[in-house]
């Protein structure tokens, strides 16, 4: 018999998964945002009651091609979504409705979009090198497990559980894509990338819908309110992050990582609503998505275990080879307890570690180095290539190694 999807939840009230604003911990950290905004972000009664909605909405268009890809027969769908995506919507001589319509979202330039901001923020990312990952992989991707009900698609998916380092391959695929010079172009790896992330969101979501393992009162999998925090990761988390390590960033540096981010977030379905337009407007939804976060649970431990233990896995079978990956394991739990605190990190099943105070240690070092490189511009021009160059020729080695899958296609069947 096939398997019907199950009834999304339309009632905001019976969501379990929304924590409490007003809750005596977020205290401090509403002074402190409150400090760094110049007004008060604790959202409203009406801003609650839309972060609800939108914990209960999924992607329409992305959904709508997934009900598509069900109805053609095996493998014709995203047939057509490649040559969409390859060679434009125009050469496919009967294009179904569903693919018309998200071509017409994608391919509409928003009017907002500006390529000078793109540029320079894909420059960014690019020179703080091998700090970038750290940042996105220890503060970003562990920082979002904390959130049980966000985490579940990828307990119940067992993407970071069983295959760590592969699922992070594929990861850095889509953020190098998407923060190369000219990857967000129509014809680039970049846009293509984020459409084909949507769509393989999309085809998970219908999965978890499906099986009768979801529970409606965590609101819809892979929600826009979550799709959105995810936006907050590879964006003013991940600046904030660098920052906690001494890097330096201007304002207009720090705006046009936030306008990238944007875009990559409209090619990727979130409701423009829902997208912040500038910094303080990021800053903003993070506290908000702070005041609102739910409890973490086992799967938030099984997750955050799995991450931190890709280092050992990726070490090598040789002595100073597992040695070294003991001590990058190390290092990037420290890292995590010294910016999310160690509460999280026992959440997180990190082990306690004097490393944390490695990264604070070595910030007068960083910031002597960040002063250098701003009064000599050839100094930031060379960090840049030198990022630019360490992706080119390190990461397709680390992909070949780990014969990940880079075409983000998603997996056809629950690990439970």
């Amino acid at each position: 018999m096939t398997a019907m999807i199950r009834e999304p939840l339309t009632d905001p009230a019976r969501l379990n998964r929304v924590g409490d604003p007003d809750r005596p911990g977020m205290r401090r950290g509403r002074r402190l945002f409150k400090w760094l905004l110049g007004s008060d972000p604790h959202p409203t009664p009406g801003q609650m009651a839309s972060i609800r909605q939108a914990m209960l909405a999924g992607d329409p268009l992305a959904d709508a091609v997934v009900a598509m890809y069900h109805r053609l027969p095996a493998g014709q769908g995203r047939k057509l979504l490649d040559q969409a995506l390859e060679q434009g919507l125009h050469t496919l001589d009967d294009p179904p409705e569903e693919l018309t319509a998200l071509f017409h979202q994608v391919d509409h330039e928003p009017i907002w979009l500006d390529r000078a901001q793109l540029r320079l923020a894909c420059e960014v990312s690019h020179r703080v090198g091998l700090a970038g990952e750290l940042v996105l992989r220890n503060l970003s991707l562990m920082g979002g497990y904390l959130a049980a009900a966000a985490a579940k698609p990828l307990a119940f998916t067992g993407e970071l559980d069983r295959m760590a380092n592969r699922r992070l391959v594929e990861t850095g695929k889509f953020w190098i894509d998407v923060t190369t010079p000219g990857g967000l172009e129509r014809n680039r790896d970049g846009f293509k990338s984020a459409v084909r992330v949507r769509l393989m969101h999309a085809q998970v979501r219908a999965m978890l819908l499906k099986s009768d393992k979801w529970d409606p009162a965590w609101g819809h999998p892979l929600n826009q309110w979550d799709s959105m925090a995810t936006i907050l990761e590879f964006s003013v988390i991940f600046l904030s992050g660098l920052r906690s390590l001494g890097f330096l960033f201007s304002k207009r540096e720090r705006e046009a990582v936030v306008h990238l981010w944007r875009y990559v977030g409209y090619l990727m379905g979130v409701d423009e609503r829902l997208l912040p337009a500038c910094e303080a407007d990021a800053m903003r939804a993070l506290y908000q998505v702070i005041a609102t976060i739910g409890e973490s649970d086992e799967d938030s431990r099984r997750l955050g275990e799995a991450l931190a233990r890709a280092s050992l896995q990726d070490s090598g079978d040789g002595w100073l080879a597992k040695r070294l990956g003991k001590l990058e394991y190390t290092l990037r739990a420290g890292y995590t307890r010294y910016v999310l605190g160690d509460d999280a990190g026992d959440k997180l099943g990190l082990p306690r570690t004097a490393t944390k105070y490695v990264w604070p240690a070595q910030i007068p070092l960083r910031l002597g180095a960040e002063l250098v490189r701003k009064s000599v511009p050839s100094v930031n021009r060379s960090l840049i290539r030198l990022g630019e160059r360490a992706r080119r020729e390190q990461f397709p080695k680390r992909v070949q190694r780990l014969k990940a899958d880079t075409s983000f296609t998603p997996v056809n069947k629950l690990a439970r």
